[in-house]
């Protein structure tokens, strides 16, 4: 939200200004959306919705008709739509949306032909080494394109390689996911892989147009340190926890958790400061939930009443405490 937003919402709620003159002042602010801006809008949302969904439409074509085409039919038309798509992209320029949009479908129909050679061939090789090998050959196009869609795609893959690469015991793709899930060490792997990727993004998040990137890279560094926090407080302790790196790591992610309240309250970022709180409360529901199971003179179903309740009134302080902090920032806007 920008400033002349943020004051004229405050003078708003603070009743110094009608609802009418409210939107007279967004409207000679140009924060009111126009008609040129709407339809850049709906352009930019049915352009990137429909490469998408026919990137999509490829890919559940190709898994529905496995057996009714001949091999040679399925490459050479993957192969078509791949090139048609970078080629699009070349023309239009990435420069541009057209180019952007046909740039990202190519992305996405790289990873199908790569599952399809796979499923073909089998190599023997573990599900890691698809979206490993995914990653590698669209970085090119990645660091061409400057698109903050195709940087979340990029590390999406990354985290998906590195989690099945600790779970590659597992005969398939969600064998190595459920083994990775019980192993604390990967989510620590992770955590330092997406705090780089959080600390990288922010200091691009001027060049971007928007803070996609930024917040992606936020999310998957809260969803990496939560699971590795909430499996060193229930599971019996092991040798590799004790070890000084998991320890280091442990407390990198505490310090993080409370980093985050600070950073993005600076830095206004209401989302993060969401994703924050929810990750807090989590974690505090699991310390509650180890302590009452600990404490025999609780019974089960009070255990959880209690837990209920403070469920509840913790995420109502949160909600709170984000109201008052989204009103402190319109009030500074309004000085």
């Amino acid at each position: 939200m920008s400033e002349a937003r943020q004051a004229i919402t405050y003078w708003l709620q603070r009743q110094q200004l009608s609802p009418a003159a409210a939107e007279q002042g967004l409207r000679l602010a140009g924060e009111l959306p126009d008609g040129a801006a709407w339809r850049r809008f709906l352009e930019r949302v049915f352009l990137f919705g429909g490469a998408l969904l026919l990137a999509c439409g490829v890919i559940f074509f190709f898994a529905f008709n496995w057996q009714q085409l001949p091999r040679i039919a399925k490459f050479g038309l993957l192969q078509v739509l791949l090139s048609g798509a970078a080629l699009l992209a070349w023309h239009y320029s990435v420069a541009t949306l057209k180019g952007q949009a046909a740039l990202l479908a190519a992305m996405l129909l790289c990873g199908a032909l790569l599952a399809y050679f796979g499923q073909t061939y089998q190599t023997g090789a573990d599900p890691y080494q698809l979206f490993l090998t995914w990653s590698v050959l669209i970085l090119p196009w990645v660091l061409v394109a400057r698109l903050a869609a195709a940087w979340c795609l990029w590390l999406g893959l990354l985290n998906l390689a590195l989690l099945l690469y600790i779970g590659r015991l597992g005969a398939g793709l969600f064998d190595g996911l459920a083994l990775a899930a019980l192993n604390p060490t990967a989510y620590a792997l992770l955590f330092w892989l997406d705090l780089l990727a959080l600390s990288a993004a922010e200091k691009a998040a001027a060049a971007l147009p928007s803070r996609l990137l930024a917040r992606f890279a936020g999310l998957l560094l809260l969803a990496s340190l939560l699971p590795s926090l909430l499996t060193r407080l229930f599971a019996h302790y092991r040798e590799h926890d004790q070890s000084p790196w998991m320890l280091l790591s442990y407390l990198a992610m505490l310090a993080v958790l409370a980093g985050f309240f600070a950073a993005y309250r600076r830095r206004r970022d209401l989302f993060l400061l969401a994703a924050a709180c929810f990750s807090l409360i989590v974690l505090l529901t699991g310390v509650l939930i180890k302590w009452l199971l600990e404490w025999e003179p609780v019974e089960w179903m009070h255990s959880w009443l209690i837990v209920g309740l403070f469920l509840v009134a913790s995420s109502a302080g949160a909600a709170l405490w984000l109201r008052r902090i989204q009103q402190q920032w319109a009030a500074d806007a309004s000085r």
